[in-house]
């Protein structure tokens, strides 16, 4: 008895199919997903010598074998099954091709993951416009660099869009290129390694990059309507357009399930699926480095530019997103000629290549400087606190240094604009040819950052100098609903005259919704007499990528609150002792602004600002920047043309309503030699004299 319910054991556990002398064993009947089991053929019938297979979910380790079926030797075979990504049950039939003989087994497939608590995705790197929509929502925002990617959400990136996103615990990025919508239906990580990450790409192309293996039970999964990829350590391509998916699997295998069939992608293999078709497999078209650079936008539009005193720089601030990896290098800060700091002017030469190591960056320079043209050559950086060196050791100095990591970021360098809130006191303020220290605390949706005005003029002997009196910090949080920034700003000059502004506060609540910008600023303003000062702005913005943007405000000015104090030409107007006007009375008024951008030929920007108060100074300025691509024998050229009048049109005092002493007006030619170093001609109006200046110069310029 004991024998015979052994033997019978045994039958069960052996899963052995047999069907008029063709005998089909396997190892399991039950299988987790994306598992795998061998099946066993073998026939006692000599005629049976190829049989062709079909399977309804899942597939086998060699693809070809769903065209070609299998040969038998000796009456036997054995081939691999491939499980599903997700739970089922499996159908496979064999048969001839006379279809004589037709069998068929069932195989379930299990899935027996744990529940994974949830993740997000950070951002690496975002280029142009990428909009971003809630879970459980309908409205689709501008997406902000610092935030976090959610299960269930949606994303879509713009002609000119481009973004990389990661994993924070594990090395997995995702790479979506532009004109790409994709929605996120699962994020989950577990601490010991599992994850579960799941989207789908409605259009568009991605790259995905798993650099180690998962582990058992994780998933990462792909799927586009009837088309799914899932891989456990790879790097691969996926592409929908229209009716076509195309997989490119540049490392490792990837497993596409074509309505329900798994085909095994190798790497240096694609696999092409035309709706209505058969799949078809074969070599891959191009390589990794190939296929991102084909799939980024021609230009990064969001790519901070530096600064000059010729023209209004864009408005920049602390990059809020790690660095990508990768090393570059780039000549750096090249200049041959005349700079003016503050009060002084300096004939300059410095030469600084830069080296970028993704998360790190570093710049040492050579620097020498004249008084005049016929005075001793100093070396190092010109500063009026410190001696004059002609030790040649002094003319090294660091010229450039980055950290930038996801939690952390350091960068001391030339010092980039600055804009806070919507640009009521602080708008496009910078430090002519002089390098700064900005820090920033990166905590989930909250920014914390720091501006430092000081800079290394030599390392032999060690002097470094403060290169403004203007510090500030601020604090950058993402509500959710809106965005709230607070920012400190403080004068830390040792004797402050009592027409300038000591510190000052400013607060900016603002939502972003699509195109659409909704803010309020607040400022408050103290003065080194003793009293306050503040403004509120509130308005809309419009942008229409990627050629215009229009902003439109109501403002309130108390007595003495001075509007767009910190701008391009603080600096120089601290310097010939020019502070702020407190005979000012209250007002309401107007702003407005309009910018032009056809890129990368013409930049326009025209800005009016329009008290009601008559005590009150109206300002118009106007910004154009031409550039003009090489034609035959015709050079590439770069110009530009700024405005800037204060009581336009409102000043009886004046005989020419557009050159008077309430004007500021320049204008350059650049001629591009060196990468981002050439030649440039100015013309700069002083207002004092009334008179133009002219010069000539070699330097490097980020236009």
């Amino acid at each position: 008895m004991f024998k015979k319910r052994g033997l019978l054991i045994f039958l069960l556990l052996s899963f052995s199919f047999v069907f008029a002398g063709l005998t089909i064993n396997l190892d399991s009947q039950n299988v987790l997903v994306g598992e795998s089991v061998p099946i066993e053929i073998t026939t006692d019938q000599s005629t049976i010598t190829h049989l062709y297979v079909d399977v309804s979910n899942g597939g086998f380790d060699d693809p070809f074998i769903l065209f070609d079926g299998i040969d038998l030797e000796s009456g036997q075979a054995e081939i691999l099954f491939l499980a599903p990504l997700i739970a089922g049950e499996s159908t496979i039939t064999f048969y001839n091709e006379e279809r004589t003989v037709e069998k068929v087994i069932k195989i379930n497939i299990i899935d027996e993951a744990t529940e994974k608590p949830e993740t997000s995705l950070v951002i690496l790197e975002k280029k142009g416009n990428v909009l971003y929509k809630k879970p459980d929502e309908e409205i689709w925002d501008t997406l902000n660099p610092n935030k976090n990617i959610e299960e269930n959400s949606e994303l879509m990136t713009l002609e000119d869009g481009f973004i990389i996103l990661k994993e924070p615990n594990n090395d997995i990025e995702i790479n979506v290129s532009p004109e790409t919508q994709l929605f996120i239906t699962r994020l989950r990580a577990a601490e010991n390694g599992d994850i579960d990450i799941q989207y789908e790409l409605k259009k568009g192309k991605t790259i995905n990059k798993i650099d180690k293996i998962l582990a058992p039970g994780s998933k990462y999964i792909v799927s586009s309507g009837s088309v799914v990829a899932g891989v456990r350590g790879t790097q691969f391509g996926f592409e929908k357009t229209g009716g076509t998916t195309k997989i490119r699997t540049f490392e490792g295998t990837v497993f596409t399930s074509v309505n329900g069939v798994l085909f095994p992608i190798n790497a240096n293999n694609m696999l092409t699926y035309n709706q209505g078709e058969q799949p078809n497999i074969s070599d891959i078209d191009t390589n990794l480095e190939n296929y991102e650079q084909e799939n980024q936008p021609e230009e990064d539009t969001e790519k901070p530019k530096e600064p000059q005193d010729e023209k209004e720089p864009q408005t920049t601030s602390v990059p809020t997103s790690p660095a990508p990896t990768g090393v570059s290098a780039s000549i750096g800060d090249v200049s041959f000629g005349k700079q003016q700091k503050r009060s002084e002017s300096y004939l300059v030469y410095s030469f600084a290549p830069e080296f970028d190591f993704g998360r790190f960056g570093f710049g040492i320079g050579f620097n020498a400087y004249q008084t005049e043209i016929d005075s001793p050559l100093y070396y190092g950086i010109p500063t009026q606190s410190a001696s004059p060196s002609e030790d040649l050791w002094s003319a090294f100095s660091i010229n450039y240094l980055k950290f930038d990591f996801s939690s952390f970021y350091l960068r001391y360098g030339k010092s980039p604009a600055y804009t806070k809130g919507l640009g009521l006191f602080m708008n496009n303020y910078y430090i002519p040819y002089s390098r700064v220290l900005d820090a920033e605390l990166r905590l989930a949706n909250v920014r914390v950052g720091a501006h430092v005005p000081y800079e290394v003029n030599s390392f032999v002997p060690f002097v470094y100098s403060q290169a403004s009196d203007v510090f500030f910090g601020y604090a950058d949080l993402n509500l959710g609903a809106f965005n709230t920034e607070v920012t400190g700003v403080f004068n830390l000059r040792e004797e402050i005259p009592n027409n300038e502004f000591s510190q000052a506060y400013l607060a900016t609540i603002y939502r972003d919704i699509m195109f659409f910008r909704l803010g309020v600023e607040g400022d408050v303003v103290l003065t080194e007499d003793g009293s306050m000062t503040y403004g509120a702005l509130v308005g809309p913005t419009i942008n229409l990528p990627p050629y215009f943007q229009f902003m439109f405000g109501v403002n309130y000015l108390s007595a003495r609150f001075n509007m767009e104090y910190l701008n391009p030409y603080y600096e120089y107007n601290v310097a010939n002792d020019i502070y702020m006007d407190l005979d000012t009375d209250k007002s309401f008024g107007l702003m407005g602004k309009a910018t032009l951008n056809i890129d990368p030929y013409l930049n326009v920007i025209f800005n009016y600002n329009r008290p009601f108060s008559e005590s009150r100074d109206s300002l118009l300025k106007g910004d154009l920047s031409l550039n003009l691509p090489a034609m035959g024998s015709f050079p590439e050229l770069k110009a530009g043309f700024t405005y800037m009048q204060y009581n336009f049109l409102e000043d009886d005092t004046v005989d020419n309503a557009f050159l008077n002493d309430n004007t500021n007006l320049n204008g350059y030619i650049y001629y591009p030699v060196l990468e981002s170093s050439g030649v440039i001609y100015s013309v700069n109006y002083n207002m004092r004299e009334r008179k133009f200046v002219y010069s000539l110069s070699f330097e490097s310029r980020e236009f």
